[in-house]
């Protein structure tokens, strides 16, 4: 009996030395590695803020880019990006690159599944579209981290050829947009650029009811999410309230 509980005791005692000795590796390794793991805390940020265009008239709005910098050493994951307008009565009414919601003058936003880790050094943006008269954020935090802020007035353009291009762009990025129509609203765009440029408004309003018809088709239903359809006909709707 004395014998075989000295076996089970040696067993025991040469098991433990090995887990221990195996678990001490293993935090060597992870050690070494040099790669910090995620976190959801956020060490420093920078973002900065972009009037890209606005527009005036029975119907007020404007889009902008707001672009965000991990500065930190640590890759960010699930991240949440807040910032508050300055003015009122600023009502988002479309965001891509992100999921969003709003609260009086706030909008936050969260990652989608392509973007939820920000690396060391990298930025991300999103893009909006909002009613009424812009106002730069007063605050943006990533994370509940205040992030230095540099705010560009940006330009008010003459129409909204700019911003219908880039509502597009954002939406083609999100994956709302097939190829096929993807290309031809892209040729619409420019066919309405073309038009403002040159100031031949028949032709532009022509085109813009083009644009709008591309919606309402049967292959559009399904070749455009409707939230991006209803966007986009209601963009290329002010956009003939202002030519008109």
């Amino acid at each position: 009996m004395k014998l075989q509980t000295s076996r089970t005791a040696a067993a025991a005692l040469a098991g433990a030395t090995a887990l221990a000795l195996t678990g001490s590796l293993a935090s060597t390794a992870s050690a070494d590695s040099g790669k910090p793991a995620p976190t959801t805390t956020v060490d420093s940020c920078k973002a900065t803020y972009k009037l890209n265009g606005a527009w005036n008239g029975r119907h007020t709005g404007f889009t902008s880019t707001l672009r965000f910098w991990n500065t930190g050493t640590a890759p960010i994951s699930d991240w949440t990006l807040t910032f508050t307008f300055g003015g009122t009565r600023q009502t988002v009414t479309k965001l891509w690159s992100a999921a969003w919601e709003q609260d009086g003058a706030t909008v936050t936003a969260t990652p989608l599944a392509f973007n939820r880790t920000i690396q060391p050094g990298k930025q991300l943006t999103v893009g909006f579209i909002a009613d009424g008269v812009n106002a730069n954020p007063t605050s943006v935090t990533l994370s509940g981290t205040a992030c230095g802020e540099t705010a560009s007035k940006g330009t008010v353009v003459p129409g909204l050829s700019v911003t219908l291009k880039q509502m597009i762009e954002g939406y083609a990025a999100s994956g709302d947009l097939r190829d096929n129509l993807l290309h031809s609203l892209r040729n619409r765009a420019q066919q309405i650029a073309r038009d403002e440029a040159h100031g031949n408004q028949k032709l532009e309003i022509y085109h813009l009811r083009a644009f709008r018809k591309q919606f309402t088709y049967s292959r559009g239903r399904t070749d455009v999410t409707p939230g991006a359809s209803a966007a986009l006909q209601n963009l290329a709707r002010t956009m003939l309230t202002s030519t008109l």
